[in-house]
């Protein structure tokens, strides 16, 4: 069986160490800004005066502008390339967004794909804000399914302001696995 050529490999008892672990931190290269905010609204063309105008959101409670709660998975994630990354060669596997149970646990599977997300959302995200998601790997659970053998993998994401306050609790359920051999080819 090949290695994949992205995430750790291992074995299900190295991974079984982790669960219960920090096993990824990223923290948002910028803090929350009014033009990012613009262009996530732009395209859905949803227009909510909490999101670009501080008297309105003021005078709603708020401390200043609003981002859109579900901007905590944009904010959350590092970035994708940074200059001590050095430059890409032809040819080169693209980089992906940073989802710590398929890169940094290791496991003897070779692909994945995400099976379901939830996120609870408590305190707003504001404009300035710096965002950190610390994620935990919450369990595992084995088992063979049609594409193949492998496990269930709850990563759960804890995203936070720069102040230590909870803006958002997230639990991404991905699936593991091998492929089964295929016979005669």
């Amino acid at each position: 069986m090949s290695q994949p050529s992205w995430g750790k490999w291992g074995s299900w008892e190295e991974a079984e160490a982790c669960i219960g672990q920090i096993i990824g931190e990223t923290r948002s290269p910028d803090p929350v800004e009014l033009g990012a905010i613009r262009r996530w609204l732009e395209p859905k063309e949803f227009d909510c005066s909490l999101h670009t105008n501080r008297q309105i959101a003021k005078a709603h409670g708020y401390r200043d502008v609003i981002a859109p709660n579900t901007m905590a998975f944009t904010y959350g994630i590092g970035p994708y390339w940074s200059p001590e990354d050095g430059l890409s060669e032809p040819g080169y596997e693209p980089r992906q967004i940073s989802i710590p149970v398929i890169f940094d646990v290791p496991a003897p599977c070779t692909l994945s794909f995400a099976t379901s997300v939830e996120i609870e959302f408590f305190e707003p995200i504001y404009v300035g804000d710096q965002i950190t998601c610390t994620s935990r790997l919450k369990s595992i659970f084995r088992k063979e399914l049609r594409v193949g053998a492998g496990a269930f993998f709850k990563q759960e994401d804890t995203y936070t302001n720069q102040d230590g306050e909870t803006l958002a609790i997230a639990h991404l359920d991905i699936f593991r696995f091998n492929p089964p051999e295929k016979g005669g080819e």
